[in-house]
């Protein structure tokens, strides 16, 4: 019996939401000047995170400061499977996908270049900074409103 008023009572509410639902019409709606980021959830190989926040902050800081980039926001996670959580704005929004390299990473690339001493000497430092890496995942986002 009780088995049989939860379904009946579950059936109302879907008949009376559908029927509120055809009864307005449904029209497109864009977001209106989303904010959009890029999360990246890193894990580092046990005893690396020293060195590769050493590269963080000798070289990748410096070179968006230089660039005239806004830094991404970092936290250091405390639980879970990853040790650090990296949060960049989107500046052009969704937009920023369709490049291969903005102008953004053209102005990085060239102060870490300034930084580094070289093109090649850059290449380097980003491939010893990912040596430290283990693993990590990367999500996009929009702000809720």
């Amino acid at each position: 019996m009780m088995r049989k008023l939860m379904i009946l009572t579950l059936m109302f509410f879907l008949a009376t939401k559908f029927s509120t639902l055809t009864a307005q019409e449904l029209e497109a709606k864009k977001y209106e000047d989303p904010t959009w980021v890029r999360i990246v959830q890193l894990k580092f190989k046990p005893m690396k995170m020293e060195p590769a926040m050493k590269i963080i902050n000798d070289y990748f800081d410096k070179a968006d400061q230089n660039a005239g980039i806004k830094s991404p926001t970092a936290y250091h996670l405390v639980s879970g499977n990853y040790d650090m959580l990296v949060i960049w704005e989107l500046e052009e929004g969704i937009e920023t996908l369709n490049y291969e390299m903005s102008p953004d990473d053209v102005r990085w690339m060239t102060e870490m270049g300034k930084l580094t001493g070289g093109m090649e000497q850059t290449m380097t430092k980003l491939e010893e900074f990912y040596s430290y890496v283990d693993g990590w995942e990367t999500e996009l986002a929009r702000a809720a409103e």
